[in-house]
């Protein structure tokens, strides 16, 4: 049995702003969770994989959901440019991220953790680039097919 909406408008809205805000709360507190575990602690795959499960299906139900209702973001517009930036931080931040997990494990090896830190940047930029290439197209026509629908329907109004 469906129970009654208690709240007015305005507390509907204070409620969608406290779940927006606890989703992004749990959203980077998990990734700076995972950080941390990743780079202070000499850590199995299988000790975080509760934390990155977790982090994962957040992460991929938030992009779903955003591309299914056809939003690309608040302040970033969709275009190469901004999926360039954006694969380029996530790229320095994911080879930071590896340099200084490998460099706390071998200490004596900074230009192996250098290296591997590049690598990782490398191919986190081109995945990253190429995903949001790919999703900001998808986007746009789910935007155009959203845009297109009430006009259909506002023709099968009038032709009635």
């Amino acid at each position: 049995m469906k129970k009654k909406n208690q709240l007015d408008e305005q507390q509907e809205q204070k409620l969608l702003r406290i779940e927006h805000n606890g989703c992004w709360l749990a959203f980077w507190g998990l990734l700076a969770a995972l950080a941390v575990q990743m780079i202070f602690f000499d850590l199995s795959f299988a000790r975080i994989a509760g934390e990155w499960i977790v982090f994962m299906v957040l992460a991929f139900y938030m992009v779903l959901a955003c591309i299914r209702a056809g939003i690309w973001d608040r302040r970033l517009k969709m275009n190469l440019g901004t999926n360039a930036m954006v694969s380029l931080v996530g790229a320095l931040a994911a080879g930071l991220l590896n340099f200084l997990s490998i460099h706390h494990c071998f200490p004596d090896s900074p230009s192996g953790a250098a290296s591997a830190g590049a690598i990782t940047a490398a191919v986190t930029f081109v995945l990253c680039f190429v995903a949001l290439t790919l999703a900001s197209k998808v986007t746009a026509r789910r935007q155009a097919r959203i845009n297109a629908e009430p006009e259909e329907e506002e023709k099968d109004f009038h032709a009635k």
